[in-house]
């Protein structure tokens, strides 16, 4: 791989995270009550349907955040 196609490659890679990271700070900065169970447990799964990302990703995240 020529430097050139690395460097590419490095520009979309920073490009995507920074997009996930834009909309997982969207999706947190709103209301959570909207995205709780009746139990008051976070539904992660309308979560990751309302914001885009996976639920992989979003569970993780969560996970470092401690929600």
């Amino acid at each position: 791989m020529t430097t050139k196609q690395r460097i590419h490659l490095n520009n979309l890679h920073e490009k995507k995270r920074a997009s996930y990271q834009a909309r997982l700070n969207n999706v947190l900065s709103y209301d959570l009550s909207f995205y709780r169970f009746k139990n008051g447990k976070l539904n992660v799964s309308k979560l990751a349907r309302c914001s885009g990302l996976s639920r992989g990703f979003l569970e993780k995240h969560l996970w470092f955040r401690g929600l």
